[in-house]
């Protein structure tokens, strides 16, 4: 343990706790190093042991991948609570804007729309339109100083970009890791917006492990906004990403502070109301994670299912029907009704790469499954008016046969 976290570890509960509620300048100076020494250890060893351990798995059957150009839309700020200014210029992509239905995709943190790169492809080439979301200062996509990571706000955004760019209706919503809290809160901000949803290394009803403790996460965010010592935590807290295995040269300006930010303003308790809604309205969801993830713990992944109305981990074990060998690197794949488990061996935090294809095929199975319950209904309808029709032109003939008599 650090000389510094030792030297203040009596007080540094009480510390937080006053930091979580105000940000005294004396108070961040006494005990500054010593939390962003110890919290960012936390927050990055974990992911960064992982992102280690991924280059080192076996090789996976990858589809090339795509990066299309980045479009850009001015996404109002009306209901963001932000009032420097009136929008910000969100950077997407769109891919096969005329084809159907609509997926979009949100990233996790740090992240950008270059995290669905290949996951893409098998969309993109069974005609799906897919746009993929950069948040607020991630990608190109500029943050207002006063943009806060809430579930509301983040909702918000997705509608209102979708909104600006003339859709009202998508087929399937993508969410890796933290991006999850962000598509999850759209059942209840949005309920007749998203049809189906995907759920990829997802956060879930608790901090996983590479947030905790999160009293501690919270407060260095707090470190971050606190002027003169912001730029100081910044720089401590952009050198121990890099020392633990981020390549912080590839990420934008501030997105590390952000994902940091990002972590620091999740609503649990909102994202496990969220999950246990789509699970009550028995909303297709396909939720995919992988043994050898090093941040979503299993108990994590067992809560997410249980809120979804899914089998557990050692549910599916003693399930045959659960079992497959269509690929090494699966170990589940289950059906509940609409919805589907895809549990990979190898894989790490992001499936959604090292999985693309069958991650896809699954996806475009449910998108199909849903085409074709609305094709019924639509059918059930005409039918239904059809009947209608007949039964009324019936009653018309015998009343007037009727009154001729």
């Amino acid at each position: 343990m650090p000389y510094s976290l030792t030297m203040y570890s009596r007080n540094l509960s009480r510390f937080l706790l006053r930091l979580s509620k105000s940000s005294k300048i004396s108070d961040i100076r006494r005990y500054l190093p010593a939390i962003l020494q110890s919290n960012v250890k936390h927050l990055v060893g974990s992911a960064a042991t992982h992102n280690r351990s991924a280059t080192k798995s076996p090789i996976f059957d990858l589809p090339a991948p795509f990066d299309p150009e980045v479009k850009f839309v001015n996404v109002e700020t009306d209901n963001l609570n932000v009032s420097s200014v009136d929008h910000i210029r969100a950077g997407y992509t769109d891919e096969n804007p005329n084809g159907s239905p609509t997926v979009i995709a949100v990233h996790g943190c740090p992240g950008s729309h270059f995290d669905f790169r290949y996951l893409a492809t098998p969309l993109r080439d069974a005609n799906v339109r897919i746009i993929r979301i950069n948040l607020p200062g991630f990608g190109p996509t500029p943050k207002p100083y006063d943009f806060i990571y809430n579930a509301t706000n983040k909702a918000n955004f997705v509608g209102n970009l979708l909104n600006k760019i003339g859709i009202n209706k998508v087929g399937m919503a993508i969410g890796h890791s933290l991006g999850c809290t962000c598509v999850t809160s759209l059942v209840s901000t949005h309920p007749n917006l998203v049809a189906s949803y995907a759920l990829l290394a997802s956060c879930g009803t608790r901090p996983n492990i590479g947030m905790r403790p999160y009293m501690w996460t919270r407060a260095t965010a707090k470190v971050l906004d606190v002027p003169l010592l912001g730029s100081l935590s910044s720089v401590i807290v952009n050198r121990r990403y890099a020392k633990y295995g981020f390549n912080v040269a590839k990420t934008v300006k501030d997105e590390i502070d952000n994902s940091h930010r990002l972590c620091a303003n999740v609503d649990f308790n909102m994202n496990t109301k969220c999950l246990e809604l789509m699970g009550d309205k028995k909303i297709p969801v396909l939720l995919g994670f992988s043994i050898d993830d090093k941040l979503i713990e299993h108990e994590i992944f067992n809560e997410i299912s249980l809120c979804l109305g899914m089998r557990t981990l050692d549910e599916m074990d003693g399930l045959e029907e659960a079992q497959t060998d269509k690929m090494p690197h699966i170990r589940y794949d289950l059906t509940t009704g609409m919805s589907r488990q895809l549990v990979f061996q190898k894989g790490g935090h992001y499936i959604q790469k090292f999985h693309a294809n069958y991650i896809g095929k699954a996806m475009l199975d449910i998108l199909n499954k849903l085409e074709a319950v609305k094709e019924w209904r639509t059918n059930l309808e005409h039918f239904s008016w059809s009947i209608g029709f007949r039964l009324a032109d019936r009653f018309a003939i015998t009343r007037q046969l009727t009154n001729a008599r």
